[in-house]
């Protein structure tokens, strides 16, 4: 009599095939996750493009580039005579609304709204009124595909622009492209002792500067035209990828913020996600606090307290790809760049005077 043929797997078969799957789970993870990750960087560096178009769109319509950020009236009041105009963040100290209205008003990226397919949210935009007027703040939350990375993890997190005194509702949405400032250190030539720094129409920074600009495509209340950088478009940046904040209270990668870190990136002495000096932004001191800076590096977010006064005065190009920040040229070309590149190389590529950017380096960090 014949023996029944075995119907199944014996325990040890089974284990081996549970074995032999997660092997095979574990080495295609890897790969799925590289291809997805591809896919994001390739939907950043577009983005990057849509804004090159746009930018050059309304360089073509103006002929000159849009101002970093509009500023309402002369001089900072509350910047004890140290900080020009755009530095303060008002609303973060509760300066504004409460003893009087914020200055701040649009900035780049608002402005390049009906070039980037958004001209019904740039109408309902009142361009003579402070961004965070209760006219303009609802449309400060709008999301924009456009404006933002899908391999940063953080911009799906809106800024609380209020919280630091604990008023609710001042929300911001985020954005993960800034406009190259310049890469002077944060002082200004009228100091004498500082003949690489920024530059104001007024050495009255209390009562009467009202442009402040360095050397990069753009300042406060300031425009360039093309013909103001003669060593050639290709030769600067025009935009650089950003990061959004790792806290509610952390203004980075704001897009309708004209200020450094939320849209704009400006007197950081160092090259892309550069972790032994950090942004200097209004609420490093709370995130510190709360979060640690070894927290903070861990993240590749580091930040600095080190200003004049609490505010957002620098800041660099930062991303969440593996090595590397996106950046798109004034002549519109895009391009990764690793976080190796030679720090002089990164200067000069954010300055439209390339020996002063040799002096800035020369410099060292501020």
């Amino acid at each position: 009599m014949r023996k029944a043929g075995r119907l199944g797997f014996t325990l040890v078969e089974l284990l081996m095939v549970i074995a032999i799957i997660g092997l095979l789970i574990g080495l295609l993870l890897p790969a799925v996750q590289a291809v997805r990750e591809a896919a994001r960087k390739s939907q950043c560096l577009n983005n990057l493009k849509q804004l090159g178009l746009a930018l050059h769109g309304y360089e073509s319509a103006y002929r000159q580039l849009p101002a970093s950020m509009i500023w309402h009236g002369k001089g900072e009041p509350h910047g004890a005579g140290l900080l020009p105009i755009g530095v303060l963040d008002r609303v973060a100290s509760g300066i504004s609304p409460q003893a009087e209205p914020d200055r701040l008003g649009v900035n780049w990226i608002i402005a390049l709204l009906p070039y980037l397919e958004q001209a019904p949210l740039y109408d309902r935009f009142d361009m003579q009124l402070a961004v965070d007027d209760p006219k303009n703040r609802p449309l400060c939350a709008t999301n924009l595909p456009t404006m933002r990375c899908p391999s940063d993890g953080y911009s799906d997190q809106l800024h609380e622009r209020a919280m630091l005194v604990n008023v609710p509702g001042h929300t911001y949405a985020r954005g993960n492209y800034a406009l190259n400032m310049g890469i002077n250190p944060h002082c200004f030539t009228f100091e004498g002792s500082c003949p690489e720094g920024f530059q104001t129409d007024h050495p009255d920074l209390l009562n009467k500067a009202s442009k402040v600009w360095g050397s990069g495509v753009a300042g406060f209340n300031s425009s360039f035209r093309l013909s103001n950088f003669p060593e050639g478009l290709s030769n600067i940046a025009a935009v650089d990828e950003i990061r959004a904040g790792v806290a509610s209270i952390d203004s980075r990668g704001v897009w309708a913020l004209g200020m450094a870190g939320a849209s704009i990136t400006a007197a950081h002495p160092s090259g892309p996600n550069y972790q032994e000096y950090g942004d200097g932004i209004t609420a490093c001191g709370i995130l510190i606090l709360t979060l640690s800076q070894a927290e903070l590096k861990r993240l590749k977010m580091p930040c600095e307290t080190g200003g004049p006064l609490s505010a957002n005065y620098s800041a660099t190009a930062r991303s969440q790809h593996s090595g590397l920040v996106h950046v798109m040229r004034l002549d519109g070309s895009c391009e990764a760049v690793t976080d190796q590149v030679d720090r002089v190389v990164w200067l000069k590529l954010h300055s439209k005077d390339s020996a002063l950017a040799e002096k800035i380096a020369n410099r060292g960090s501020q």
